[in-house]
């Protein structure tokens, strides 16, 4: 067994104890400085990157919406060159497709018929209202309007909305034809 005496004053080693202390917290406060410091720097680095990020995606946005724009304009000039197109159609004699319509219909109604009221709407379809003096012409009016070969593969859908007899035996009939 070693005997170890110790000469040095008890304030001495006092004093060591404080000072192997302060460099213990001075060594930790340090550290903790510098893990802040990489943090930050690490925080500010990845700002920079998203920001790059950002005003890339920013640049193709901006270039789409140009592009989307330049469209739009593209759009109104061809709506206005079909507009007038459609003018000038009209004015060289070409029939329009209510036009050719409203022909095949007034062509496929039975002498007998009488139209009260007939609309042609911008798809072509048809709304008419016709007075009719038997059966046999309402038969024949609704043969004309089915019939494949009579209406020229024109018509996709022929529909008798109302359908009424009065008191001299007339037919009075709503029908309404679908154009493909």
């Amino acid at each position: 067994m070693k005997i170890s005496i110790n000469l040095l004053p008890p304030e001495l080693t006092a004093q060591k104890k404080k000072s192997v202390k302060f460099i213990k917290i001075q060594f930790i406060g340090i550290s903790i400085v510098l893990v802040m410091i990489f943090l930050s720097s690490l925080t500010l680095a990845l700002r920079i990157l998203q920001n790059r990020n950002i005003s890339l995606y920013q640049a193709r946005v901006a270039g789409a919406e140009q592009r989307v724009s330049d469209l739009k304009n593209t759009q109104a000039s061809l709506t206005l060159l079909k507009n007038r197109l459609q003018v000038i159609d009209q004015y060289l004699g070409v029939a329009s497709k209510q036009t050719s319509i409203y022909q095949l219909v007034d062509k496929l109604l039975p002498q007998s018929a009488v139209v009260s009221s007939i609309s042609v709407d911008q798809t072509g379809g048809v709304t008419f209202v016709a007075v009719l003096p038997d059966n046999s012409a309402l038969e024949s009016l609704v043969t004309n309007l089915t019939d494949t070969e009579e209406n020229k593969e024109k018509f996709s859908q022929v529909t008798i909305e109302s359908l009424n007899r009065d008191k001299q035996g007339l037919y009075r009939t709503s029908l309404r034809i679908k154009a493909i």
